[in-house]
């Protein structure tokens, strides 16, 4: 009929899947199960999801719901990013209003009813939990599985400050990065241009379960 409205989503077929769950079986085996996930794929990930985040937000664009679900390894073994219905061009700041996504994933400045609209910097906030989910399976907040708590009691943390717990085989360096991307105060929070450069330095090439960065790979 005239008044059926139906739309669909094209996507390029990304034959190796998200990275979800291949990151959690790369973690699970301790780096054996490493053919499409490994301390070069990683690292080309990190970067590449900063890269493209990058230009999406020099278009004035906003994606809002960055995880690993949301981001897929083409046939080299490179990210990208889907498309997705939450992702919105900015027109006008102040009608950017409304939680999306994973809530410990969401700015404080998102719930937490002291701001009337958000902008780019809740997708640097999400980038830090992007991480953070990168290096774990287990997802705990002062000790307690985050899957066992109710959300209320969860956005009360995060808006008081408290954040996820450190897993221990996080970087020292990417642990500082992480901490930088999800200050409370957005202002603070490094833009993805920044980002991208900070993530240039070799030191940020992986090494894990005795396995390094191929670098020229990586360049």
């Amino acid at each position: 009929t005239n008044n059926d409205q139906r739309f669909a989503i094209v996507s390029e077929f990304a034959k190796n899947g998200s990275i979800a769950e291949l990151k959690t079986k790369y973690i699970e085996s301790n780096g054996a199960i490493h053919d499409k996930m490994n301390p070069t794929v990683r690292s080309k990930i990190f970067f590449g999801v900063a890269a493209t985040m990058k230009q999406l937000h020099k278009h004035n664009a906003i994606y809002r719901v960055l995880r690993l679900e949301n981001v897929v390894l083409d046939d080299n073994l490179e990210p990208k990013l889907l498309h997705c219905i939450f992702q919105k061009f900015i027109t006008d700041p102040k009608k950017m209003m409304g939680g999306i996504g994973l809530i410990f994933a969401q700015a404080p400045e998102v719930f937490n009813g002291e701001h009337e609209t958000y902008s780019f910097p809740v997708d640097v906030y999400a980038y830090a939990f992007f991480l953070y989910c990168m290096f774990t399976n287990q997802i705990k907040i002062s000790g307690q599985s985050i899957e066992r708590m109710p959300s209320i009691k969860l956005m009360f943390k995060i808006n008081s400050g408290i954040r996820l717990d450190r897993p221990v085989n996080i970087p020292d360096h990417y642990w500082e990065l992480i901490e930088k991307c999800w200050q409370g105060d957005y202002a603070k929070r490094p833009t993805f241009d920044e980002i991208v450069e900070i993530l240039k330095d070799d030191k940020y090439a992986l090494e894990e379960f005795g396995m390094k960065t191929d670098l020229k790979i990586l360049h």
